[in-house]
């Protein structure tokens, strides 16, 4: 395996561990403020839910840790798009019924506190990718597109 797909891994495996957190985070917050019991993670309505997040942590922590790697800096843009469409969940909601402030503004409250979450996970990755260096090139040798 090649750096950058080692590079790679290690960001997605980051990734989907922080991605995996955001919804026992959640729930450990609902179960000390008494509106939920821990059974809610691991009832079927959830598992859509938890495969959303493990699955944008996992994206975000690969495209964090590939960013990094390639530019060896840490920007904002590329690991901020996985955390915003996590946010269209509720805006979907106003825009099919505004009056209904119980139910966006929840799906608001939830995201609020699961996105940063998979936004970590996407500049762990970075922090990852910049760690590891790139192969120096030896002199005379064709560049490695394979990395």
């Amino acid at each position: 395996m090649g750096r950058r797909a080692g590079v790679i891994v290690a960001g997605a495996v980051i990734g989907l561990i922080a991605g995996a957190l955001a919804p026992v985070v959640f729930i450990a917050a609902c179960v000390w403020d008494g509106r939920a019991k821990w059974s809610a993670i691991t009832e079927p309505e959830s598992a859509p839910y938890l495969a959303t997040l493990v699955a944008l942590g996992a994206v975000n922590g690969a495209v964090g840790a590939w960013d990094g790697w390639r530019s060896s800096r840490y920007r904002v843009w590329p690991v901020a798009w996985a955390p915003a469409l996590l946010f269209l969940f509720p805006a979907v909601q106003w825009v099919q019924d505004s009056s209904d402030s119980k139910t966006w503004g929840a799906a608001l409250l939830a995201v609020g506190i699961v996105a940063p979450f998979v936004w970590v996970a996407g500049r762990v990755g970075q922090e990852v990718g910049v760690r590891v260096p790139p192969r120096p090139a030896e002199p005379g040798a064709a560049p490695d597109a394979a990395g």
